[in-house]
């Protein structure tokens, strides 16, 4: 057993590699730029329009260096020879993929900087003449071309801005205008298009955004939450003590309830008891969850009818961390009392035809019918042979258990209030907080592998039979 463990342990290290990889890659392909989503709120407007310019920028580059976005996302790449290794340093996500596509259009990346430098001198030559005369009230259609021009992957739409741009733009401003002009109309004649199909790979080392991330995620840090700037650690720990606790009650509770229920209706097969246990249960698995929790919550919760347990939160109003702790205890389960019963009952009926078709399956074979032969009386031949054995299919079912206890119920938490993680990962989503939805299910993978190893290690337990050693 030890060095199966082992065998599975080292298994696990390029499983998690994976793992890890492919969330980080969910992250890079999220659309929009986390910097902008973060300082969002900082636009300027009237007399300052540069001096707010200009601390927007140094704020923008200062916000993507602490998030490491101005290095490589891998460890290397492989791009066309026309791709410089540099591109990653562009500030804006857009602007790199719309150079990007100039690059792979011409081949010619030294063209494509130059042009790229012409329209950022224009921009800054631009936010410096606010002040002069001969402006005629269209400063705001040119900044918005100006704006768009960078982001531009089209090169005819490249052309037809600065187009539009030359019939706007004041005198002082047409040396930076020809500029431009002039690198964009170089791109197709000094083009080199046999290097965007010749291949090359660009090393990085550990200088790249996964490194940084992988060692942040190893050490505990998720990273920052772009919604409230807190780090995701933070947010995670206040919001899984929660879904922890409610799962774990609500699972321990089903399983002790099911599993009674599964022998009872497997021993008593067809009897009016295993009929009645049936039928009770399906009633209540056909019920949704959801549907089942607004009406506990309108008829139990106050209003026109019964007020019996309050209608969300997990304690009250007036809680503090100065009661003691037994009327704390029963200040959390007052409130936890309903959710713990509505995440319950769904899960029963399916748990006990588990355990009751794996009990029926196991009473048949010739195992079962050598106890009985031996005189031995009908309940050890249950519990001491049957149902060790019957186990197993219960047992399967913690390798989604585990991340479950984790992840929580969007629904339900958000029904009743709780500031658990599926309230957690639905604000995230309804914010594209890509970052905290990314977290979730890292730890969510990373749980089931720690599921199915326990699993793995209580099939050997509950059934002799199984054995991972050779013989």
């Amino acid at each position: 057993m030890g060095a199966y463990l082992l065998r599975r342990v080292i298994f696990f290290i390029p499983t998690l590699f994976l793992i890890t990889l492919l969330s980080f890659i969910i992250s890079q392909s999220a659309p929009g730029d986390p910097v902008e989503q973060m300082l969002s709120g900082r636009a300027g407007g009237g007399g300052e329009q540069l001096a707010e310019r200009q601390a927007n920028q140094r704020a923008y580059l200062e916000k993507r260096r602490e998030l490491g976005l101005d290095l490589p996302i891998f460890y290397f790449s492989i791009a066309p020879l026309a791709e410089p290794e540099t591109l990653h340093r562009i500030p804006q996500v857009t602007v790199q993929e719309a150079l990007r596509r100039l690059v792979y259009k011409f081949g010619n990346w030294q063209a494509v900087e130059s042009y790229y430098k012409a329209v950022r001198r224009l921009d800054s030559a631009f936010y410096a003449s606010f002040a002069d005369t001969h402006w005629k009230g269209n400063q705001t259609e040119v900044q918005a071309l100006l704006t768009l021009l960078p982001q531009e992957k089209n090169y005819q739409e490249i052309l037809y801005k600065l187009r539009q741009l030359e019939q706007r733009i004041i005198p002082s401003l047409m040396p930076f205008y020809k500029q431009v002009w002039n690198t964009v109309s170089a791109m197709p004649e000094e083009a080199q298009r046999w290097k965007v199909y010749v291949p090359t790979i660009h090393w990085y080392g550990t200088a790249n955004q996964y490194h940084r991330w992988l060692m942040g995620l190893l050490r505990g840090d998720f990273g920052t939450s772009y919604q409230d700037k807190r780090p995701i650690a933070k947010k995670l720990a206040d919001a899984v003590r929660w879904s922890l606790v409610i799962n774990f009650i609500s699972i321990l509770l089903a399983y002790l309830i099911a599993i009674p229920l599964g022998v009872i209706s497997a021993v008593r097969r067809g009897s009016l008891q295993d009929r009645f246990i049936s039928i009770s249960l399906f009633m209540l698995y056909s019920l949704p969850n959801f549907w089942v929790g607004t009406m506990a919550i309108m008829f139990l919760c106050g209003g026109d009818y019964l007020s019996i347990f309050p209608p969300g939160g997990v304690q009250s109003t007036e809680h503090s961390p100065e009661w003691p702790l037994l009327r704390r205890i029963t200040d959390w389960t007052y409130h936890l009392i309903l959710p713990v019963i509505v995440y319950t009952y769904g899960s029963l009926a399916f748990l006990s035809r588990q355990m009751r078709t794996a009990l029926l399956e196991n009473l048949q074979q010739d195992y079962v019918r050598t106890a009985r032969a031996k005189g031995l009386s009908e309940k050890i031949v249950i519990w001491k042979h049957a149902f060790r054995n019957s186990l197993i299919p219960i047992i399967t079912l913690l390798a989604s258990v585990f991340p479950a206890m984790i992840s929580g119920s969007v629904i339900l938490e958000t029904i009743f209030s709780i500031p658990g993680m599926g309230l957690l990962s639905y604000g995230a989503m309804i914010a594209r907080d890509y970052p905290v939805i990314i977290s979730v299910f890292t730890i969510g993978a990373v749980l089931t592998l720690v599921g199915i190893l326990i699993a793995d290690v209580l099939y050997a337990v509950v059934d002799p039979r199984i054995t991972y050693t050779k013989r």
